[in-house]
């Protein structure tokens, strides 16, 4: 992370492992819905999805109400389509509402949020008994892909999934710009370790057997992590 810069905005990543989650919350939680959330919702057909997407929403209002000072339930949520992004209502109906990406792996769920800063997150559980060579060659720019075969064997798993939360993340940040992605590879022939993008500002963090990256429109000075291990209607 650059060191603080008062001009630069900072952003906020919010950690849920839901693995601990009671029945009883998760089903307090889907009574705060909003209409549109709960039609969502129940479109997922696997149980494990419906439960990552109640909880990425949840998250949501969390995070907004630690940035905002708001109570988390006079906040909702719209959801447009299952193809743009979820918008964040207030209220009163006039507060600017902060800009956040959610992610979710696993047990795992996430929000970044921010102020100012546009972004992007993605998050993967690593799991190296994949075949991560056949995924690569398939999903990454051919450059891309010369890249992570070239990586150390020590190293490769964490490289993939670097790698492939940094694409995940940026198409992340384009559609929360409303524009496209135009496809380049994110290493280049001497790549430093940070995977670059015109114009975007790339953020990887580092949480024990999870892979997490954030892309940025803007230099962030700080992004501040908040892990939680449970969440209960009542915070």
């Amino acid at each position: 992370m650059p060191e603080n810069d008062v001009l630069s905005p900072s952003a906020t990543l919010w950690l849920l492992d839901g693995s601990q989650l009671r029945d009883e919350d998760l089903r307090s939680f889907a009574a705060r819905l909003s209409a549109s959330e709960a039609r969502r919702c129940a479109d997922f057909a696997r149980p494990t999805r419906r439960r990552q997407f109640l909880l990425g929403r949840m998250l949501l209002r969390f995070a907004a109400a630690g940035l905002t000072g708001l109570s988390a339930s006079k906040l909702s949520v719209l959801e447009l389509s299952p193809h743009k992004p979820p918008q964040l209502i207030f209220p009163d109906g006039q507060r600017l509402a902060p800009n956040f990406s959610l992610s979710h792996s696993g047990e795992w769920v996430a929000c970044v949020i921010s102020s100012e800063a546009t972004l992007g997150l993605d998050i993967e559980v690593n799991k190296p008994n994949r075949d991560l060579d056949a995924i690569s060659e398939i999903a990454f720019h051919p450059r891309e892909h010369i890249w992570f075969v070239a990586q150390p064997s020590a190293e490769r798993v964490s490289a993939f999934y670097s790698l492939w939360c940094a694409r995940e993340a940026l198409f992340k940040l384009h559609c929360n710009l409303g524009c496209e992605t135009d496809g380049s590879p994110l290493v280049g022939d001497e790549n430093a370790g940070i995977f670059q993008s015109n114009g975007r500002h790339c953020y990887p963090l580092q949480v024990p057997d999870l892979c997490i990256v954030v892309f940025s429109d803007r230099q962030l000075s700080a992004i501040h992590q908040r892990i939680l291990t449970g969440l209960s209607p009542g915070d």
